[in-house]
């Protein structure tokens, strides 16, 4: 590969070590990378450009293609003021650190850099940016191929690349307005799904569901898990579940699951408890 590098990419992490330097973990187009800015801890300069969740465009060097990448130049494209609320930043830690979990292992592809911008943008903006974090959350998982089975098709796609798939304003109690799907259905049934069995990845009725084991979620929560997963993500943001302290509790269950612990959720999980 070519010794210089440039790419838009979003800031998903900051570790700054003892000689000054900041190690950054940065999301573009091509996957998940890592760099590192040199005295990026000093005022001015790269540091202001590099805080988290900015979005950016980076040059950087690397001798070798096993080497950590170094920048060399960084341009600021935008910064959202509204993730520095205090109601929205612990949201916006959610879907970047299940963002830089996720892309680990699993190759999520490209379309995941659209997605999570416009999820902290909505973060950012949004009434309630908790709906927002537990829409985007388990789409992401989705994009990702770890999403649980609904058991539902979507009428039609999601729209995640522009600011249309959040929609402003306060959050109304149902999305009835607005685009739907099918209702989740048990996989063992066909019934209407009301709880999610986190080791199977799947949803239960309440009649075949393991009442010990599996997280009771209703039928709002289970509705508004289906669109998240599904789409369109619209109406998902626009349907939140009720019990907001079982969502985040479901949430946590199944990345610990299927991913591993993410310090946002388990965080957003015990707050609720």
């Amino acid at each position: 590969m070519p010794r210089y590098t440039v790419s838009d990419a979003l800031v998903l992490r900051r570790s700054p070590l003892p000689s000054g330097d900041v190690v950054l973990t940065l999301l573009s187009e091509h996957g998940k990378w890592r760099a590192v800015a040199r005295k990026g801890r000093l005022p001015g300069g790269n540091l202001a450009r590099l805080s988290l969740f900015h979005d950016v465009t980076v040059q950087a060097y690397r001798r070798r293609d096993d080497d950590l990448a170094v920048l060399t130049q960084v341009r600021l494209n935008g910064a959202l003021s509204g993730l520095t609320r205090p109601e929205a930043y612990p949201y916006a830690h959610v879907l970047a650190e299940l963002t830089d979990a996720l892309t680990v292992d699993t190759h999520v592809g490209e379309r995941l850099l659209a997605v999570v911008a416009s999820g902290l943008r909505g973060i950012g903006s949004h009434d309630d940016p908790e709906a927002v974090a537990l829409a985007y959350a388990w789409h992401v998982l989705e994009l990702a191929g770890l999403a649980p089975q609904v058991g539902a098709a979507a009428a039609r796609p999601a729209t995640v690349g522009d600011s249309p798939a959040v929609p402003a304003g306060p959050v109304p109690a149902s999305a009835e307005a607005t685009d739907t799907v099918a209702a989740p259905v048990c996989d063992r049934c066909g019934a209407l799904a009301t709880r999610l069995a986190v080791d199977a990845g799947r949803m239960r009725c309440d009649d075949h569901g393991d009442h010990v084991r599996d997280v009771w979620l209703g039928e709002d929560g289970a509705r508004s898990l289906a669109l998240a997963v599904r789409g369109p993500l619209r109406a998902a943001v626009l349907a939140p579940p009720e019990d907001r302290k079982r969502a985040w509790r479901a949430l946590q269950a199944y990345v610990r699951e299927h991913v591993s612990e993410v310090r946002a959720v388990t965080a957003l999980a015990r707050e609720s408890a």
